[in-house]
């Protein structure tokens, strides 16, 4: 029942993720919801590649637990790309802020 729960908050904020994603790819500007200081610059399509990269991988923890009773071959064979999306979802997210002298 707790696991059920956990994981529908999991989906609501992969999907929550993928709206923010979705936005800053279309408008190439981070929402004014994401808090920068004024020193910082965010270079906004990583920001957005980053972000729908860590929502792939909460939806394909989610479905690796869902597939894990039909058959756990599916689930080990999930953990390849969710490992992955993890790893470059990240890499995207921290090479997307750069500092930058404000005049």
């Amino acid at each position: 029942m707790i696991l059920a729960v956990l994981q529908g908050f999991g989906l609501v904020a992969a999907c929550l993720n993928v709206v923010l994603g979705i936005y800053v790819l279309t408008t190439n500007r981070l929402p004014p919801l994401v808090p920068i200081r004024k020193r910082d610059y965010y270079k906004p399509r990583r920001y957005g590649w980053g972000v729908l990269l860590m929502a792939a991988f909460v939806f394909l923890l989610v479905l690796g637990q869902w597939v894990m009773d039909w058959s756990p071959e599916l689930a080990l064979v999930l953990m390849i790309p969710m490992i992955g999306s993890v790893i470059a979802g990240s890499c995207l997210l921290l090479s997307a802020k750069s500092s930058q002298r404000v005049s």
